[in-house]
């Protein structure tokens, strides 16, 4: 029996996707050597980037007009694509620069603009439609493993749909917004990472991006009232997921 087809491209982004799926802690035997990796560039030379594949997995936020093209082809080739990683998902750390025009951005980065052709940083469904959502910085191991495992048995996978309080409440976690006055993101953050910094006592920041239909203006109140300046509030919510509809309520309102 042939193995399902997998290629894994990246773009704008750190390339953590991939080394966390080289590197896949407990499930990396019987889930990753379940498939004949066609392509992927950190972990074999060559390779066919242009398919078929059963699934690709697709890291990184598109900033160029050329990754628009490209990733249009891969999705043609492929059964399933999945975006993995804050910066495919919700723009992630480059979507940053979203807060500003892009000539701006660029010359804050470039003296010579001639040969300089980026775009406004935007999630890989902006362009494409996706199957399913790999969230973190770096992705999770539940999620990867969901996504791959659905591949291999034919199944829809079960992505978590609600925030990471569920995932506090669910560990006996004490609330460190509530007890501690912490600036916590974990209210406006989809699940998925097994609540970890607000078991270490520390605030979550929104790595996994925003859970859908987050009111985060309400939560940028709240960070008001506890004395954060407005040019923190805006930091927290632009960390990731600048570009997210979301998050992007905050900032406007924040905004000069």
């Amino acid at each position: 029996m042939e193995k399902p087809r997998l290629g894994f491209f990246k773009y704008s982004c750190c390339a953590g996707c991939e080394f966390q799926f080289m590197y896949f802690q407990k499930h990396i035997i019987e889930s990753i050597t379940s498939f004949d990796i066609v392509y992927a560039r950190m972990l074999k030379r060559g390779g066919n980037p242009h398919g078929p594949f059963d699934i690709a997995l697709v890291e990184g936020t598109i900033t160029e007009s050329w990754q628009v093209d490209e990733l249009k082809k891969i999705r043609e080739q492929s059964k399933q694509l999945f975006a993995i990683g804050s910066c495919a998902i919700d723009g992630g750390i480059p979507a940053i620069k979203s807060t500003m025009p892009e000539l701006e951005a660029e010359k804050k980065v470039y003296k010579d603009l001639s040969t300089i052709h980026s775009i406004r940083p935007h999630s890989v469904d902006a362009y494409i439609k996706v199957d399913g959502y790999i969230r973190g910085c770096p992705p999770g191991e539940r999620d990867l493993h969901e996504a791959l495992a659905s591949v291999l048995t034919g199944k829809k996978p079960a992505f978590l749909q609600y925030s990471v309080c569920v995932e506090c409440k669910l560990k006996g976690n004490i609330c460190v917004l509530v007890a501690y006055n912490m600036p916590c993101m974990g209210p406006v953050t989809n699940a998925g990472c097994g609540a970890l910094c607000p078991s270490m006592n520390r605030a979550c920041y929104s790595c996994f991006g925003p859970m859908k239909q987050a009111n985060g203006p309400a939560l940028a109140r709240k960070f008001r009232l506890m004395g954060l300046s407005r040019e923190d509030i805006i930091r927290k919510f632009t960390e990731f997921g600048a570009d997210t509809i979301e998050f992007r309520r905050v900032i406007e309102t924040y905004e000069d």
